[in-house]
């Protein structure tokens, strides 16, 4: 009996000592991360700073729109849910600058602190996405379907110049906010939109794409998660949208963090 009871309580401290190991290595982990977001913030905080601002932010709340075509009624958390391959609760973690296009994209590392709807082995893992808007060049954001440079009368004499941007409809979070999305695994459309996304090394195994990003996308702000396109939060769309609002009020009662 003695001998029973000396192996129970054997088997109680490797436990206990697996446990400890187990919560050391996450809080590692978790320091880790926020280190890594601290060092991000101040590398994207520099670049942003030293490009020209070309956003009109007394003008972002008016200029944003409700996408045409979207239907409140359908609205649901299953369908949410349904719509994607992955949703998730996802901390972000990097901004970066992508190669100057027609249109301006920013890379953007999350790391999924919880899975919602989809394969569950994601949790804890990092992915690649990108959000609209961020760094580009004057020369994109200033020459017309002609292909003449007009950023002159805009005040950007020097098409090379910086200039940050933001898309009226899904403004870009800050590195360390923590968003909610759907996700799909990135499947180019040719061969032009696999190499063009593969200069900015977002390939078909890390790449992931935001499923309706002006609609199911959420920003955590302020302590509460809030729909990140602004058009929603217009006092006379409040009421409009019941059921996507109720999706925010879901979140913020079910989920922390």
């Amino acid at each position: 009996m003695r001998k029973l009871s000396w192996l129970i309580l054997g088997l109680g401290v490797l436990l206990l000592a697996g446990c400890s190991v187990k919560n050391n290595q996450t809080e590692q982990q978790a320091q880790k991360l926020q280190q890594t977001i601290r060092k991000n913030q101040k590398v994207w905080q520099k670049k942003k700073s030293a490009a020209v601002n070309v956003n009109q932010k007394d003008l972002a709340p008016f200029v944003a729109t409700i996408p045409t075509g979207y239907h409140d009624e359908d609205m649901s958390l299953s369908r949410f849910k349904n719509g994607s391959q992955l949703v998730v609760q996802a901390q972000v973690v990097n901004l970066q600058a992508e190669k100057p296009t027609l249109v301006t994209e920013t890379k953007t590392t999350l790391y999924i602190k919880k899975v919602l709807a989809g394969n569950k082995d994601y949790q804890g893992k990092t992915i690649k996405t990108e959000l609209s808007g961020g760094l580009t060049t004057a020369k994109v954001k200033y020459t017309s379907l002609e292909g003449e440079y007009v950023g002159k009368q805009y005040g950007v004499k020097n098409p090379q110049t910086k200039v940050y941007n933001n898309n009226p409809n899904s403004p870009l979070p800050k590195i360390g906010q923590t968003i909610i999305v759907g996700l799909n695994q990135f499947r180019p459309e040719n061969e032009h939109d696999l190499k063009q996304h593969q200069e900015n090394g977002l390939t078909t195994k890390n790449f992931y794409v935001i499923n309706n990003p002006d609609v199911t996308y959420w920003v955590k702000r302020d302590g509460k998660y809030q729909l990140n396109n602004p058009a929603f939060s217009k006092r006379d769309n409040a009421k409009k949208y019941p059921n996507l609002n109720g999706l925010s009020k879901y979140f913020n009662r079910h989920l922390n963090g």
